[in-house]
């Protein structure tokens, strides 16, 4: 089975020691189509040197992550054309809205939504899709970052992506699905509190799903404390067929499809 891994970030420093290692045993497991999401400006260059030396395997995905939107600057936005002009690259993201207060410190809504707004404009300019950010407030009752992200794709135009990590509410899932965007799915799905998410997975069913890590984030359940990578991809795959009542095979198959038409990957 060939599997795809539609979110990572091999070139975190947590891959410093042993990233070609770790790649090889990626591919070993049968994940053999990889995107690395450079979401800072100096990220760029390497996730495009990283490609290079796994062609056909490995793509770069670029934009601005919304922690780090006030960078944006003018000059940095047209550097960021330049980066998004190059065949190499398959989608700008990952972009959105990140309202989850780290240390009680105050984020920025209003630089957020701007960036966020002018990164979908550029998109829609270099005709590719999008891969979105978005995480909640720590109020567990608060979705204004699904609220206003959806507002902003509301005066948008795009065409298509992923709502990566989901993790909101069914109808923002209906409502990402509604807009022509998939749904990245990782080893959160596995959480043992994450009922919720699972019901709105199995609603949703899996012809709308991607798979991804967010490596070295969110490992899955059994590798809870542990750096993740795509060689865990498999065992995502696993509880979502498990979740879905689908077998291995068939997730594994229309996710990697899934994958390659929204990087629009041959």
């Amino acid at each position: 089975m060939e599997f795809a891994d539609s979110h990572a970030h091999l070139n975190d420093s947590a891959f410093e020691g042993d990233r070609k290692e770790i790649i090889e045993q990626c591919f070993k497991a049968g994940v053999g189509t990889i995107a690395e999401i450079a979401c800072e400006v100096q990220e760029w260059q390497p996730a495009l040197d990283l490609s290079a030396a796994y062609e056909g395997k490995i793509f770069p995905v670029c934009g601005i992550h919304p922690d780090y939107a006030s960078t944006l600057t003018d000059e940095k936005f047209k550097e960021l054309e330049t980066y998004l002009l190059k065949p190499q690259v398959k989608a700008l993201g990952e972009i959105g809205l990140d309202y989850n207060e780290y240390d009680a410190q105050p984020k920025d809504r209003k630089i957020q939504q701007q960036a966020f707004a002018k990164q979908l404009d550029l998109a829609a300019k270099v005709n590719l899709p999008v891969v979105l950010h978005c995480r909640k407030s720590r109020q567990a009752d608060d979705f204004s970052a699904y609220e206003d992200m959806f507002a902003i794709l509301k005066n948008a135009t795009f065409t298509g992506g992923i709502m990566h990590c989901f993790s909101g509410r069914e109808k923002d899932a209906f409502r990402a699905l509604d807009m022509g965007f998939k749904l990245g799915i990782n080893g959160i799905i596995g959480y043992k509190r994450n009922d919720d998410l699972r019901a709105i997975i199995k609603k949703a069913g899996i012809k709308y799903l991607l798979l991804e890590t967010d490596c070295p984030y969110l490992p899955p359940q059994s590798k809870r404390g542990q750096r993740n990578s795509p060689v865990n991809i498999p065992e995502i795959a696993q509880t979502i067929a498990e979740v879905c009542a689908e077998p291995l095979f068939k997730v594994a198959e229309i996710t990697t499809q899934n994958t390659c038409n929204v990087y629009n990957l041959k």
